[in-house]
């Protein structure tokens, strides 16, 4: 009888959604989280692999390509390898930027109308949104343009272009480090939530 009054005087909030269905819930935002993660890892990795493999490329290159070497010269064929690495990591860049927002914005829907979790997971939630929203609007356009303005450079790039994409090359990192920390601390808390709606769960079939 206890326990029934202690659930009659919860606050209607926490139970807005079956448990059941808050459970499946966290479930899948966990899972969102872990493919974030997962992308990010895989940006951390690809991008410099792609610039070293222009120097694998001029190293051991096969016969057609070498052909195109001879001919061209080995600072001109650097410079076109370079620039379409360049391309391809700004355009694996720009579908990250939308992805994360993707992933965020799918996080905190999840988490804020179909579950029953707390203010400081919610909260969690928003801040990698904002991380999301800030790198994708601000960050990464500016690291493209500084990237672009680097190539473009007839004389190559300025220590001052350079210095300037070092650095917001160090804050785009540091946002995805913030990001993993957070997402870390929000996947304790839904895993830690699913096993005390178990217990409950268990605790009120005894009863």
């Amino acid at each position: 009888m206890p326990n029934e009054q202690r659930m009659a005087n919860a606050p209607a909030a926490l139970n807005r959604i079956a448990p059941e269905s808050s459970s499946l819930t966290r479930r899948i935002a966990a899972i969102i989280v872990s493919i974030w993660f997962g992308g990010i890892l895989v940006i951390a990795l690809g991008t410099p692999s792609a610039f070293r493999s222009v120097d694998n490329v001029l190293t051991s290159p096969p016969e057609s390509v070498a052909k195109a070497v001879k001919a061209l010269g080995p600072s001109l064929t650097r410079e076109i390898l370079s620039y379409q690495v360049s391309e391809a990591n700004r355009l694996m860049f720009d579908i990250w930027g939308w992805a994360q927002v993707a992933l965020a914005v799918a996080i905190v829907i999840l988490l804020l109308f179909l579950s029953n979790v707390g203010r400081i997971a919610l909260g969690l939630s928003l801040g990698m949104m904002f991380m999301a929203v800030l790198m994708n609007f601000a960050l990464i356009p500016r690291l493209s343009e500084t990237a672009r303005l680097m190539r473009v450079s007839t004389k190559g790039p300025t220590a001052e272009l350079a210095e300037q994409f070092r650095l917001i090359h160090y804050g785009f990192t540091f946002f995805e480090l913030t990001v993993v920390a957070l997402g870390v601390m929000l996947l304790v808390l839904l895993l830690r939530g699913r096993r005390g709606m178990g217990q409950h769960r268990r605790r009120v079939e005894e009863i």
